[in-house]
């Protein structure tokens, strides 16, 4: 959600890559051999972060499910990550464009609908299976709560 970019450097030279294209599967990444991370750039957000998780306990376990909601003011847009309902995160862009084109950013307000339709199309972009942690049809519906919930958060008034 935050748009960070990866750098790695081998003796072949250096590259960027976003992180979104760094994590390619689970316990997979974009390194090629011979690579190291030198560093991870995370740009500097004016507005609301937030990050929420379903899980067994509160701390020291695995989510269940996980969104993280970024609001840039000064880029009059949002981003939504979704944790534990995909081979990687994934971001939601159609959620993002809904709420750039219908929220306040000025008076943090959005309509009740809009954050209603923002949480189905959060479920619609999970991609959630069935494991020893929980079923992909809890996984979706607490993904949909949990960016209700952020989105609420980054937006207290209606």
């Amino acid at each position: 959600a935050l748009d960070a970019q990866v750098h790695l450097a081998s003796s072949q030279g250096e590259r960027t890559v976003s992180f979104a294209e760094f994590m390619v599967a689970p316990k997979r990444t974009a390194r090629l051999p011979g690579e190291l991370i030198t560093g991870v750039t995370v740009p500097v957000l004016t507005g609301w972060q937030g990050y929420s998780k379903v899980g067994v306990r509160n701390a020291m376990v695995i989510a269940t499910a996980s969104a993280a909601l970024v609001v840039d003011t000064a880029g009059r847009n949002v981003r939504l990550a979704l944790g534990a309902v995909g081979p990687v995160i994934l971001r939601c862009p159609d959620a993002e464009e809904l709420i750039a084109v219908h929220a306040d950013f000025g008076d943090r307000r959005v309509a009740a609908e809009i954050v209603e339709e923002f949480a189905a199309l959060a479920r619609a972009t999970a991609r959630p299976i069935d494991d020893h942690r929980s079923t992909a049809d809890y996984r979706r519906h607490a993904i949909g709560v949990l960016a209700a919930r952020l989105l609420r958060r980054a937006f207290p008034h209606e």
